[in-house]
């Protein structure tokens, strides 16, 4: 039986109450007090899945040096929080975690942990057509871009300056080179390189407050995005899609636009609320990050619509499904994808209308 394995300072009653729902799930459970002592262990075991400590300030750091070890970058790692909530979600995501629930959410943890994967997973094999550079000169960035990238079936190369993401993008041609704006020069290579080749995708990473003057430098590239750099590591797979799309027609009643959200969910009926964070969104629809989704198809939401301040509850049908785990195809995190089907008039004219305000705002 493969095993969990808990990383932090739990104390007896804590520890108890992993092990029970690792147990339901039935998941061998171990615990160690800090992240030395989990490497060393993961040196002798293949992990079913990490639980670690998100309270005292070690979870960036723990997450981190697991997901430098090659070997341990497809571990699902599920933070245990006090309190689960958007900051939570976003501290883990951007460190290279796959979700957070409360440290006293016996029933959550215990339906992630049935989900996962029984046995390793392997990566999608990388094409040699779908070829990705990440600049930047953070090495903690370029692990988390790296395992994103690679799961979904990139091969990756690295550059710490520009003068080697200038040589690579034109004698490469990537399909997709992600650039931190903090290197010096990021405008001038960028409209050196992509009009040259419209067929590599650039992305630029950036902090939210130069957010508008990096669309600036890109307004009239088709081949090229801006992305928040505190914002997860996953955007970067959506941004590349849209982008490859061009113009393409498709079926869609509304455009599909990033947002990240907390969303309590559950399926209809029930008592209880579990969460995640919203991905994208559309007029009609939204899709949730998380490594349990619904077991039933018709759910009951609560979330902030974007531009607006208040909560909305709504209905909505599953439609479709991720699970954790290797897929070649995959364009999604793990989680659900769901169609608003009922709410109050109110409440659906809060999200629509949130919707249309942020459509706009975003130029779509």
């Amino acid at each position: 039986m493969r095993a969990t394995l808990a990383v932090g300072r739990f104390g007896g009653t804590a520890a108890d109450r992993l092990e029970a729902a690792s147990r339901a799930a039935g998941v061998e459970f171990n615990h160690v007090d800090s992240i030395g002592q989990a490497l060393a262990w993961l040196e002798d075991n293949e992990p079913h899945s990490l639980l670690l400590d998100g309270a005292h300030g070690t979870l960036e750091r723990s997450c981190l040096e697991v997901r430098a070890q090659g070997r341990h970058a497809l571990v699902p790692i599920v933070a245990l929080a006090p309190e689960v909530n958007e900051l939570a979600f976003a501290e883990v995501f951007s460190c290279g975690g796959d979700d957070v629930v409360a440290l006293r959410a016996d029933e959550a943890l215990t339906a992630r942990l049935r989900r996962l994967p029984s046995a390793p997973w392997q990566r999608p094999e990388a094409s040699t057509d779908k070829v990705a550079l990440i600049s930047a000169p953070d090495r903690d960035r370029r692990i988390v871009l790296g395992r994103v990238l690679s799961n979904a079936g990139y091969a990756i190369h690295f550059a710490v300056d520009l003068a080697e993401t200038e040589r690579f993008a034109r004698e490469s041609r990537p399909r997709l080179v992600v650039v931190d704006a903090q290197l010096d020069g990021v405008q001038d290579v960028i409209t050196r390189c992509a009009p040259d080749n419209r067929n590599t995708l650039w992305i630029v990473s950036t902090a939210p407050r130069n957010m508008r003057q990096c669309h600036a430098w890109i307004k009239d590239l088709s081949n090229a995005a801006v992305t928040d750099s505190f914002a997860p590591p996953e955007n970067i797979v959506f941004l590349a899609n849209e982008l490859g799309r061009g113009s393409a027609h498709d079926q869609r009643a509304s455009r599909r636009l990033l947002y990240g959200t907390m969303v309590a969910f559950r399926c209809a009926g029930r008592d209880q609320d579990d969460f995640g964070l919203s991905y994208n969104v559309s007029e009609g629809g939204l899709y949730v990050r998380s490594l349990a989704p619904p077991v039933e198809d018709t759910v009951w939401l609560e979330l902030r619509p974007p531009r607006k301040e208040r909560l909305v509850r709504l209905e909505a049908r599953v439609c479709w499904r991720r699970a954790y785990g290797g897929s070649a195809m995959a364009t999604v995190p793990p989680g659900f994808g769901l169609e608003i089907t009922d709410g109050s008039r109110a409440d659906r004219q809060a999200w629509e209308a949130g919707y249309r305000s942020f459509a706009e705002s975003v130029g779509a």
